[in-house]
Order: structure tokens, then C-alpha cells, then sequence
């Protein structure tokens, strides 16, 4: 896929409480409370189901798809906001196709 047609990607960390990007402010703070909802609501749904720690999730909005994972504590992990609604497969496979 040629650079000019990929989404812009934005990668986080976070750790102790605190989201770092290589973006502004801003960006770690949608980030962060993007996050916060989806870990809350991918937890009761875990929990329902019975499926043990929570460690990734993902969600798709119409111009965004934020992903992340995490250690089962939640204390740290790594995220990611893409600026294309695509699913986790299909954005995998882009970037594995351009190593």
C-alpha cells in the first residue's frame, strides 16, 4: 500500500495512569478517555461471558478505529488511533504486508 493512501496513525503508551503519544495533549486525551470507556464496557461484557482478564479491545467509529492492549493488571499497555474506519484484520494485514 503506498504511504500516501495509509491513515494517519497515532501510537500511545500508557502506564501508572499516564497516556504519552507521539501526538499533542489533546490526542492522548481522546485517547484516554476513548480508552477508559471502551476498557469499562469491554469488562462487563467480559465479565458476563465469563472470559477471564480483559488485555485488548477495539472500536470503530465512522473516521476513527482506536485499539489497544494492555497487561491484565491495566497498569500498562499500548494503543493506537487510526484516522479510517477499518477492522482490526484489515489494518493487521496492511501493516504486515508492508514490512
Amino acid at each position: 500500500m503506498p504511504a500516501s493512501s495509509l491513515p494517519a496513525l497515532k501510537l500511545f503508551e500508557f502506564a501508572n495512569g499516564a497516556i504519552t503519544g507521539q501526538t499533542d495533549a489533546a490526542d492522548a486525551e481522546h485517547f484516554a478517555a476513548d480508552f477508559q470507556g471502551l476498557r469499562h464496557f469491554a469488562e462487563k461484557a467480559g465479565a458476563a461471558l465469563e472470559l477471564g482478564p480483559l488485555w485488548m479491545a477495539g472500536m470503530r467509529e465512522v473516521d476513527y478505529t482506536v485499539l489497544w492492549s494492555c497487561s491484565t493488571d491495566g497498569e500498562s499497555g499500548q494503543g493506537a488511533m487510526i484516522e479510517s474506519s477499518a477492522p482490526l484484520f484489515e489494518l493487521l494485514q496492511n501493516v504486515a504486508s508492508d514490512e
